[in-house]
């Protein structure tokens, strides 16, 4: 809520009295830092993280100190100790919506990456990444999609109803099917491919790079 100079920031959806909702208040007038880490509730990976805060550490004091160490890494949502892996996010965690660039990397369990160039990349890298390793569970395919009537992944190139592949990409004997644009779903693909074929792995050991 705000009028452009006063901002009010709630958790509209929690089911608490309204004054319990209030996450943080901020006039954009006040001193700059304690502003910025304010409305750092605003950010988009703060929000699509699910624990939307404000930050507690400024990267620059207050003028009247003395200058800070240049950081190396930016800090933080919380303030945490910056670390090189501060730019990657779990597959699991990643929540695209319309109009999202494809993250540029993916990560493996073993440390080795992949270069992403569309959505459908992450579900195709991944997949390649399980057949390299012989980590590939042949007895949980097919793997179903959203629906009884599609796969998302399969030994040939055809629905559960006949139908094919709009645009399948092979792996090995596997296919998948790339013609899907919504970048959320493919996400869920890919998940749904590690979970029920990945041989001692699991989805939170996948990760992306944000930029």
């Amino acid at each position: 809520a705000t009028d452009g100079r006063k901002w009010d920031v709630y958790e509209t959806h929690r089911p608490v009295p309204l004054a319990e909702k209030k996450i943080v208040s901020f006039d954009i007038m006040d001193s700059p830092a304690d502003v910025c880490l304010d409305a750092l509730v605003l950010w988009r990976r703060s929000v699509q993280s699910g624990t939307v805060r404000k930050a507690q550490t400024p990267i620059l004091p207050p003028e009247d100190e003395a200058p800070p160490v240049k950081p190396e890494l930016p800090l933080d949502i919380d303030g945490a100790t910056p670390t090189p892996d501060s730019n990657w996010q779990p597959l699991t965690r990643l929540k695209p919506v319309k109009g999202d660039k494809p993250p540029p990397q993916i990560r493996f369990p073993d440390g080795s990456t992949a270069q992403i160039q569309y959505w459908y990349s992450i579900t195709l890298e991944s997949l390649r990444w399980l057949h390299q390793q012989g980590k590939l569970d042949e007895t949980c395919i097919p793997v179903q999609g959203r629906s009884k009537r599609t796969y998302i992944l399969s030994n040939k190139p055809f629905h559960p109803t006949g139908k094919g592949f709009y645009s399948a990409k092979a792996i090995g004997e596997w296919y998948i099917d790339s013609d899907v644009l919504n970048s959320q779903i493919q996400v869920e693909n890919a998940i749904s491919i590690i979970e029920k074929v990945g041989k001692d792995v699991t989805p939170e050991q996948f990760s992306v790079r944000l930029s």
